[in-house]
């Protein structure tokens, strides 16, 4: 799944040394550097299962988000739709009177 880069530290510590570094701030860097590199690293496998567990995780909260809004949007239009309803009904009874 995730491999850690392989680091030659000797050779490491060698080109700073070649290059004026004192001894002790070279193994300092080399031990700083071999334990950034041990840590795994994600390849494109895993970055694959992390996008799909994202658009899984994504599409549910769209669902949840679109059911609580109807929810919502119906209980607050439930009112109008019996005033509607009863107003309808008030019309026929009216436009029955006038025209029988």
């Amino acid at each position: 799944m995730t491999m850690p880069i392989q680091f030659d530290t000797a050779q490491y510590v060698k080109t700073l040394l070649d290059a004026g570094i004192p001894r002790q701030q070279a193994d300092a860097h080399a031990d700083a550097l071999r334990l950034a590199l041990s840590q795994p690293v994600a390849n494109d496998s895993d970055l694959a299962i992390h996008r799909a567990e994202l658009h899984a995780m994504f599409a549910e909260h769209e669902a949840k988000m679109i059911r609580l809004f109807d929810e919502r949007l119906s209980a607050k239009l439930r009112p109008i739709y019996i005033w509607l309803g009863i107003l309808t009904v008030m019309q026929a009874i009216t436009m029955t009177k006038l025209f029988l």
